[in-house]
């Protein structure tokens, strides 16, 4: 999603925010050689955690959602924008009196689409001209956002708020609100978009919901409480992040996705957070809280070698960048 420039060529990327360095961290994705360190956000003030790419692949935006993480957070209003040919900052988008930018995707009409979880809204950008083209509101302080495969529906959950918003990308109406238990972690969508995957927000829990009834129709237990789901590159299982706070265990819990059977799960020397599906189909990228990424082969469900350093502690997102 790259392309081609005097200085790096044409190469396939890795994208990773990065919170310690306030950076978006580009790398190599065949040899995980680090490209570059881009800072966009500051210390103390702006820290990275969500990235869209342009559909041209010219440049990656960045959220830079506040002081600190979900909680404790004074928010920012800001994006970060990276020039992904040179490598280099190319300014922020100021979203004005929309606060805590989060979550974000590239919609198939190539907007922009990020939720700023203290206004309660998602607000589509044109990266062009990086003007707020439309504001959705959404009722409910919007943290995650999952697509659907089709690209037509957007979902976005709301942490502690137990309900679950769907968003039509044509008509940019809301268009459904699904209830869940006690308020939902990230979400994700099926690959042949049935089901949307919703993590529960404080057990160790994954909450399945059907989309074509709109209801929860099955919760599968995990070893840890969930961050994100997400799905193997054939679709095989669904790989979910999660960690026991209490004990202070990193997990990636693996799911067989024809009957949510138990296929596997892979203990991490920190808190996990995404996970990045590699083009091979057999290994999978998982970010770490203490800087690390480390490489599973799901095959046989065990860390391997692969794995490199995020060059500082928190990186949060991983992107697949491909020309």
């Amino acid at each position: 999603m790259v392309s081609e420039s005097t200085m790096l060529g044409k190469r396939r990327l890795i994208l990773a925010t990065v919170k310690e360095n306030v950076s978006l961290t580009v790398f190599d994705a065949v040899t995980k050689e680090l490209l570059a360190v881009v800072p966009v956000g500051e210390k103390r003030i702006a820290k990275p955690h969500e990235i869209a790419v342009t559909s041209d692949c010219s440049r990656a935006f960045v959220s830079l959602y506040g002081d600190s993480d979900y909680g404790p957070n004074k928010p920012d209003n800001r994006l970060g924008v990276v020039d992904l040919e040179t490598m280099a900052f190319d300014g922020h988008v100021d979203l004005g009196l929309y606060l805590a930018p989060h979550a974000m995707m590239t919609d198939i009409a190539g907007k922009i689409w990020v939720t700023v979880e203290h206004s309660r809204c998602a607000l589509i950008i044109d990266p062009a001209t990086r003007e707020i083209e439309h504001t959705i509101w959404l009722e409910v302080p919007g943290h995650f956002l999952a697509a659907s495969p089709d690209g037509s529906t957007v979902w976005f959950s709301a942490k502690e708020y137990p309900v679950i918003v769907g968003v039509d990308v044509v008509s940019r109406r809301m268009v459904a609100r699904i209830p869940v238990p006690v308020g939902a972690q990230a979400v994700r969508v099926s690959p042949d978009g049935k089901i949307l995957y919703a993590g529960d927000l404080y057990r160790p829990l994954l909450h399945l919901i059907d989309l074509a009834t709109r209801e929860v129709v099955e919760t599968i237990g995990l070893t840890g409480v969930p961050g994100w789901p997400f799905n193997s590159r054939d679709g095989r299982l669904v790989i979910v992040t999660s960690f026991d706070e209490n004990k202070e265990l990193g997990y990636v819990d693996l799911l067989n996705a024809n009957d949510m059977t138990v296929a596997g799960c892979v203990e991490v020397p920190a808190e996990p957070f995404h996970a990045l599906p590699e083009p091979d189909g057999r290994h999978v990228l998982v970010a770490l809280a203490n800087g690390e990424i480390t490489r599973i082969d799901l095959h046989a469900g065990k860390i391997v070698e692969g794995g490199f350093s995020a060059g500082g502690a928190m990186p949060e997102m991983l992107l697949y960048v491909d020309p």
